[in-house]
């Protein structure tokens, strides 16, 4: 049997048919929807988990907006009537009673398997995080943005382990095109270096060593 995704969408209702739905039908979707699990819990388990993706309806959001751990919230689908007017730093996605359950179901998946994607392509540094889709280095107060081929020498440098010399660079980010000579190279990783070391604050992040250019991933 196939095993169970970490991909985790929580349920906490207080409408009595909603709550009745979906503990009806969670086993359900459990079995049929291989790689997402589904949690109903109340508010007694809530501090128990560090849940990310919410269903809620208009009668519980407003516990989970104010709990301690709403910091770990990342999104709520929320059921109601009416779009929600709640001010809160949680993503809240409505969804407008009534519905096509199915469609609703499906909704929810699609989005919670492309954050998990998105989420996957991010590699975790030491103090910071490297998006190479969006060029993005960053944390909770830095954001710095590479340009194309910026993105393409740090993303290459970032998989060495060791020092990697203007032929190899040559060789794997511009795959030899004749119009491209060292001075070039030598230009962008001038540009690269300064970014870094100005937006960081740190010195030494991307060094010229005898064998070629290595960059310093215990200072990222």
């Amino acid at each position: 049997m196939q095993q169970k995704s970490e991909k985790i969408i929580y349920i906490k209702l207080k409408n009595i048919i909603l709550k009745q739905i979906f503990d009806e039908l969670i086993l359900i979707l459990n079995e049929c929807i291989e790689d997402i699990r589904f949690v109903l819990i109340d508010s007694s388990n809530l501090l128990s988990e560090s849940p990310l993706y919410f269903i809620s309806d208009s009668e519980s959001i407003n516990q989970l907006v104010e709990e301690e751990n709403s910091k770990k919230i990342k999104k709520i689908f929320l059921m109601s009537r009416k779009p929600s007017e709640i001010k809160s730093t949680i993503e809240i996605i409505n969804y407008e009673l009534p519905f096509k359950f199915i469609n609703f179901i499906d909704y929810i998946a699609n989005d919670l398997r492309q954050n998990y994607n998105k989420q996957n392509k991010i590699i975790l540094l030491k103090s910071l995080n490297y998006d190479k889709s969006s060029r993005r280095i960053f944390n909770e107060s830095i954001s710095l943005i590479l340009t194309e081929k910026e993105n393409e020498i740090f993303n290459f440098l970032l998989s060495c382990q060791n020092s990697v010399s203007k032929k190899i660079l040559l060789k794997n980010v511009w795959e030899y095109n004749e119009s491209i000579d060292t001075h070039t190279l030598e230009t962008h990783i001038y540009s690269l270096r300064k970014k870094l070391e100005q937006k960081l604050k740190v010195k030494n992040i991307l060094e010229h060593k005898r064998n070629g250019y290595f960059l310093n991933r215990d200072l990222l």
